[in-house]
């Protein structure tokens, strides 16, 4: 065998190798498994190799047959540049893995790396100066800093792998530069009188193997790419799901009819609505309205004839404050006692303690709180996402840059079109995460895209700045060393002052949305720290883990909060009539956390519990759990009376964000009189609080949470937690804190992980065509006895040109390739068919040698 031929996808085995055994023996960040069975680590190992074989194999076989050298030596450049390409993809997917939960997308290279153009013109935002610090490397420099021995690994791999690449190089550079050296004719006779029979046999069963090996992998990739098969998707090689992120999922149509039954049966409307899309094979499956509604796109239905119209205003509307605290997900060791030690599904108290929390304890007294309330997704990407638009997280895309033409069933478009005016203050370059194309809906279009210009407007006034010094005097603020994002302490004081003006310029009924983002992870703070308590154990890298983590995010928890209290105050003392909501973008990930030997050093007599679930292959509390609380302020007697009966109640059962929005559509609703469509897959929690109370029966209710590796999916009363691409879970009563003493947990079947996928299968669907929503189904006018025709939704945004362009050329190359090899196999075996007499070499050395 010639090394000089193989060295070089042996190096790229070896640096690829690194990466999938971090992924399937390393923990991820949520210190749960990434891979639910290691032993898998062997057929992924064996696929990776049978890739990069084949391909290797396929380049030297055209290099060999093929004469023109003009067309063999660009295809291995073109080959070795795809090795390149492999191992990006596989790096980027192991570090994707521990720190998102995610399987390596090529829609989060737009999101993060590329950038999706703008189609909204984003200068109609509210702006200040822009930040000094580039964004992503400050989140790169925080996960490099956070898990210095992990790197270490990755580096130390790869650099062995790297030196052997090189030395190898440089080795065969050297050769071939002293053979040219040397004279040419001398070497090229010695060659030839010294050459050997070939061994025609043994080249025969070398080509049959080669072609064997291609073969077997291009088979592997055609099942892979055929079949929606978890277990093949959690060995397959990181850029064949790459690739594979780029499709839509598929259904026959006997499979998608099961599949909506199944999502309608197991989800059970409120009293006078009904499913809007009455047809054989619905298109808009998940959509639901009220009777009145229904009966104008189906006046077929038996009940149609009795319903009437009633659109009158009940009492005036509300303002509603929706507060987004980043990565929040309160310990034990921060709630009330009796919250961790009740199994109860409804308890009396405070959520919150006053140590950590004053602020939301004081919500808590006053209001209503959920305390296993759960976002839909992790990290913003999907948790902000899923709350704002009602879309659950795709399992093989990411629809912030995917669904960017699709119809959503947002709360920021509903408000408007309930008479509000909006507003949206944010922490962050909204760039950053692609959220550019969705605050800005309604805005002025810069690109020509037809659907965008039929989108309803989603906030009228969107507020992202560092404030300059005249900005910072305006605001009565101290201006902050400049980091990536604007801290807690500048957006509090951007959201009161807006909030005002837009109160007093429009005259109307406010939503405003406020995002902070002190508690992001790596939980070092982005204010100037004399505004934090201080550190117990200090803010340097060197205090990442363990009780320093727990320490400084409690810290960033209670700053959020003081500045949390002084908008809350403002409300209280500004705007009679304001309902509010705290809740959380998602869990906190890794903290906070605290094992029965640790001592909390805020609280140190605080109860501890059973910290044992923690770490198994299939999630924890830290993922999604971010609990919530709402509350009203005002002498509005109707609102008055939803609220005074549910105060300092805190609801353990399972619910989730879309819950939250639904019950914020219903007390809107119930004000104007403007009873929606809507597809958002929630319940009203202050009519599931008042069931609880007394002791009522729940309707029937699916709730799905989801990222590629770890999902939850909550019934009315039970969680089952498991890994998406395995059934490897369990099922118990999902009341956070989940690790408490005496909680009774069983197994999952492969039966109900079967249900659970097929659950996923059908948002991912919808969402990947479009068919989930539809704006139109808002026309006020369709009401019985109207009669309205159902919507045509415009296309999904489903398409990579940049990948489908390398794709192409990547195929079409191998085609060409593959043909041009077996025209030449087929030119060389006509010509050995003529039977030429052998020629005798070792007569025509002489006769060279003797005219030399």
């Amino acid at each position: 065998m010639n090394f000089k031929r193989i060295y070089i996808p042996i190096a790229i085995i070896g640096c690829t190798y690194i990466f999938i055994f971090l992924k399937y023996f390393d923990k991820s960040t949520s210190n749960s498994q990434i891979v639910s069975n290691s032993t898998l680590v062997i057929p992924a190992l064996l696929l990776y190799a049978l890739n990069i074989a084949a391909i290797s194999i396929f380049m030297e076989l055209v290099a060999k047959y093929v004469s023109k050298k003009y067309i063999a030596w660009p295809l291995r450049y073109a080959v070795f540049l795809y090795y390149i390409f492999i191992i990006i993809i596989c790096a980027f997917d192991e570090e994707n893995s521990n720190e998102m939960q995610q399987i390596a997308s090529q829609y989060y290279y737009k999101v993060y790396y590329f950038r999706s153009p703008s189609y909204y013109n984003d200068e109609l935002s509210i702006t200040g100066i822009k930040s000094k610090k580039n964004i992503a490397l400050k989140v790169l420099k925080d996960i490099v800093a956070r898990s210095i021995s992990h790197w270490i690994v990755i580096f130390v791999g790869c650099f062995v792998v790297g030196v052997f690449f090189i030395s190898f190089t440089i080795k065969y550079f050297i050769i071939n530069t002293k053979s040219k050296n040397t004279n040419k004719n001398y070497v090229e006779l010695k060659f030839e009188a010294n050459q050997k029979p070939t061994n025609k046999q043994s080249g025969k069963y070398q080509l049959f193997l080669g072609l064997a090996v291609i073969a077997i992998d291009v088979i592997t990739m055609i099942i892979f790419f055929a079949k929606d098969s978890d277990s093949i998707r959690m060995v397959a090689p990181a850029h064949w799901n790459f690739y594979k992120s780029h499709f839509k999922p598929r259904f026959s149509q006997q499979a998608y009819i099961d599949a909506v039954q199944q999502y309608r049966s197991q989800n059970q409307l409120k009293e006078g609505y009904d499913w809007i899309d009455q047809r054989e094979t619905p298109v808009f499956p998940i959509v639901y309205a009220p009777k009145n509604v229904v009966c104008s796109y189906n006046p077929q239905l038996a009940y149609c004839p009795s319903f009437i119209s009633d659109t009158s205003v009940q009492y005036e509307s509300p303002n509603v404050v929706v507060i987004i605290i980043e990565s929040f997900t309160p310990g034990p060791m921060m709630l009330g006692d009796k919250v961790v030690e009740s199994q109860d599904p409804i308890v009396s108290g405070p959520l919150y303690k006053e140590i950590y929390l004053p602020t939301l304890k004081q919500l808590s007294e006053t209001g209503t709180s959920f305390s296993s309330l759960s976002s839909n997704g992790l990290p913003t990407v999907f948790g902000w996402y899923s709350l704002t638009t009602g879309e659950i997280p795709n399992s093989n895309s990411i629809n912030m840059m995917q669904s960017i033409f699709n119809d959503v069933d947002d709360y920021p478009s509903f408000f408007k079109q309930q008479g509000y005016n909006s507003l949206y203050i944010s922490p962050s370059n909204l760039k950053f995460d692609g959220k550019h194309n969705w605050v800005f809906r309604g805005k002025e279009v810069v690109r020509n895209k037809q659907d965008l210009k039929e989108f309803p407007l989603w906030f009228d006034d969107v507020v992202h700045y560092f404030p300059n010094e005249e900005q910072a005097a305006e605001l009565g603020v101290e201006q902050t060393l400049y980091q990536s994002w604007v801290p807690d302490r500048i957006t509090s004081t951007q959201f009161i002052k807006y909030f005002e003006e837009a109160k007093t310029k429009s005259g109307k009924p406010i939503l405003g949305v406020w995002a902070t983002v002190d508690t992001h992870m790596p939980f070092m703070g982005y204010d100037d720290h004399k505004f934090y308590e201080p550190f117990k154990f200090g803010s340097g890298v060197e205090s990442m883990k363990g009780q320093h983590k727990v320490d400084r995010y409690t810290t960033l928890a209670k700053y959020a909060d003081h500045y949390i209290g002084e908008v809350v105050d403002y409300i209280k003392q500004n705007h009679n009539n304001t309902v509010l909501v705290v809740l959380g973008d998602h869990g906190a990930r890794e903290v906070p956390l605290l094992k029965n030997e640790q001592v909390d050093p805020r609280d140190p007599n605080s109860a501890f519990y059973d910290d044992s679930c923690n770490g198994q292959p299939f999630s924890n509390d830290q993922l999604f759990t971010t609990t919530s609380v709402i509350n009203y302020f005002g002498d509005n007697q109707q609102l008055k009376d939803k609220f005074d009966a549910l105060k300092k109640k805190v609801i353990k059962v399972p619910t989730d964000h879309q819950d939250m929005i639904r019950t914020l559509y219903d007390i809107v609703e119930d004000t104007t009189g403007k009873h929606l469509a809507s597809s958002r897959n929630g319940r009203n929690l202050l009519e599931l609080a008042n069931n609880l109370t007394a002791n009522l029966p729940l309707r029937t209710h699916w709730s799905l949470r989801s990222t590629t590796l770890y999902s939850e999916l909550a019934t009315e009363s039970t969680l089952y937690r498991y890994h998406s691409l395995g059934a490897y879970g369990e099922q118990f009563a999902g009341i956070y804190p989940t690790c408490v003493t005496g909680e009774i947990r069983s197994k999952i079947t492969s039966t109900q992980h079967k249900q659970f996928r097929i659950y996923q299968k059908l948002f991912d669907y919808l969402q990947r065509n479009n068919k989930q929503f539809s704006y139109k189904f808002r026309d006020e006018n369709c009401i019985i006895p109207k009669t309205c025709t159902f919507p045509v939704n415009g296309e999904a945004y489903n398409k990579n040109i940049p990948l489908q362009y390398s794709m192409t050329v990547i195929f079409v190359g191998a085609g060409v390739g593959l043909l041009i090899y077996f025209v030449d196999v087929l030119f060389h075996w006509l010509k050995q068919k003529k039977r030429v007499a052998p020629v005798d070499r070792n007569r025509i050395l002489r006769q060279q040698l003797i005219m030399e």
